[in-house]
Parts: C-alpha cells; structure tokens; sequence
C-alpha cells in the first residue's frame, strides 16, 4: 500500500493553481517561502513535489475561497498541455475517445504516483474512476480531485466537443458544492461524499473515430510513451524512488538534509533511515542518484550549458559536478550530452 506522505505529483499541476492563486490576489511568494515546498517551483514544472504538502499549502493560500470552488478553478486552468508531449501523443493519437481515456488511465500514474484510474463499462455508460490511494478522506483531497476529474473532461471534449459535460461528476469529499461549481455544470448531477472519485460519460461520445490532432508534438507512438523507463514508471513507485523524485526539487537550494526529507515524508528520521536499508539503500545514496538524475534530465536540454546544470543539481562547482557525476555514470557530463544528442 502506497504510503499518503510519499504521494508525488508533477509540479506543473501544483502550477495550474499558482495561477488562480496569483489572479485572485493571493500572497503566493510570501506564502511559499513560508512553506516546505521548493520556493521556485514554477521553473521545474517535470519535477514531483509531494501531493499532501503541495494540497494543503493550496487550500492555506486559497482559504478566501470554498475548497470546492476553488478546486473548479483549478480544473478550470488545467489542461492536455500540462502533460508530457509523448504522454500526450499517446493519448491524443488514438483512434477513438474511449481509447483516448484507456490510454489516459494506462498513463495516469506517471503524473500522480496516488492516483489509481481505471474505467468500468455500465450498459450504455463508461464510468472512468479516479481514486487517490490512501488520500480519500483528507479534508483538502478535493483539489486533487478536480485535477483528476478534468483529465477525463479534457480527453472526452477531445472527441465530443468543448461543450460537452458529464452526466455525473463523483466526489469522495464531501465539501459543499457552491453554487459557481453547479453553474459551471448545469445539466451535471454531482454527488459528494461518495465511494468513489468519478466521471460518467455515456458510450456514444466515446464511439465516434477521431482525427490525430497533434502533429510536431506528437514524437512517440503510444506505445513507446508507455513503455520506457521514467516516463512509464506506473506500477514501479517504491519508497526508495518515491523518495528520491520528492528532494529533487530542493537540489538547487543544496542537498536537503536527512531530517528535512523526513519531514517531508511525514515521518521520523529514524524511520526514514530504517525503512531504506531494508530498501537497500541509504539517504546519501538516495541523494546521490537524485542528482545524478536530475542532471541526466537537465542536460538532455541543449538550452541549458553544463555549469546550470551543475547548479541545479546542487553542486556550486562545475569541476566537482563533473567529477561526480564521472564517478556516477563512467564519462563526463559532456560525453554524456553528446551521447544524448546522437540517439
């Protein structure tokens, strides 16, 4: 069972709502400072941050607002475009709506390693379900929610139109539904406190063959946005992995210390150490793969010269960055590029 205090999220959708927060007029900067999660967050929008951290500093921010509406908001900011562009491709590139949402739910935990989709086939209805493992009853869950909740509207509107809309929207919060959310969903029978997090759609929006609309962002087949390493990693999340993808974001202020990545955890120090040697594994070696990963996906970037890479990966010298990642990988953080950049 996935551990809730090691659930990660993609911080580009913790960015969909910065941007509400900011149009409303919300003390963002002042309030990330304030907080545990990465102070410029917005500039690595493929890094995981912690979903418990990441709702609960949302919900603190936004408090002038019902978390419901709130919520809507966000979802109402989210977008296609937030994911990946082979991720992407492989949604968008299939041939009908209902494959559209199978390969969305075969996708969907690369995005939040809690969110568990899956889609059950009702007579004349698909009910595409969008549980957070471990998360259900958190008081500030809904945020989460609606993010997963317009994924599917998102792909369903891809092939039926923008003015489509669910017949039923299922919420496992049980917030009140003001009135700007059922104004936004009119013709919509929304439910809180239910079973399970879901959208209804009926099959005959789903039938219908689509056109592939995506053209120079469209790089990968489906099958290769599933199939590959990091960014198939769907059923692959352990506490070691999970561990090592929440301090990445911090590496650029320094390597995090073993106390603030159990604070970040939920858990003690102690705790901590003992659960990554039965891993296998300990905090500096964690550290050290997180840095090397991160430097492996930063120079992956040609805009990028070799020197902010190594400061993003939290070394102050470019000659110690390269030292150590020669010691990590067996060549250079240039050979490497070069090797990149020839596949």
């Amino acid at each position: 069972m996935l551990d809730s205090r090691l659930a990660i999220v993609r911080a580009t959708h913790l960015s969909d709502y910065i941007s509400v927060l900011r149009a409303i007029g919300a003390p963002v900067d002042r309030e990330l400072a304030r907080s545990s999660l990465p102070p410029r967050i917005e500039e690595t929008p493929d890094l995981y941050v912690s979903v418990l951290v990441a709702i609960e500093w949302i919900a603190r921010t936004g408090h002038d607002l019902e978390l419901m509406e709130l919520g809507l908001l966000g979802a109402q900011k989210a977008s296609l475009s937030s994911l990946r562009p082979a991720q992407r491709a492989a949604i968008m590139t299939a041939q009908t709506g209902l494959q559209r949402l199978e390969a969305l739910a075969a996708l969907s935990r690369i995005e939040d390693s809690a969110l568990q989709m899956s889609i059950r086939y009702e007579t004349d209805e698909v009910r595409v379900i969008c549980d957070m493992a471990d998360l259900g009853r958190h008081p500030f869950v809904c945020l989460a929610e609606w993010l997963n909740l317009q994924a599917v509207i998102s792909v369903v509107r891809s092939v039926a139109g923008l003015s489509w809309c669910p017949s039923e929207l299922c919420f496992v919060s049980s917030n009140r539904v003001p009135p700007a959310v059922q104004a936004a969903f009119p013709n919509t029978r929304i439910l809180v406190g239910q079973r399970h997090t879901c959208v209804v759609v009926e099959r005959a929006a789903l039938a219908r063959t689509t056109h592939h609309t995506i053209a120079s962002s469209c790089d990968g087949s489906a099958a290769t946005a599933i199939g590959t390493e990091r960014d198939g990693q769907t059923a692959a999340w352990d506490f070691a992995s999970l561990l090592r993808m929440l301090v990445q974001p911090y590496l650029n202020q320094g390597c995090p210390d073993v106390a603030f990545a159990a604070e970040l955890a939920g858990i003690s120090t102690r705790t901590l150490q003992r659960r990554l040697k039965q891993c296998g594994s300990s905090y500096s070696k964690i550290l050290k793969e997180a840095r090397f990963e991160l430097a492996c996906t930063c120079l992956g970037d040609p805009a990028l010269k070799v020197i902010d890479v190594a400061m993003m990966a939290g070394y102050g010298c470019p000659q110690h960055f390269t030292r150590a990642f020669r010691r990590f990988g067996g060549i250079t953080p240039t050979e490497y590029r070069h090797i990149v950049s020839t596949l």
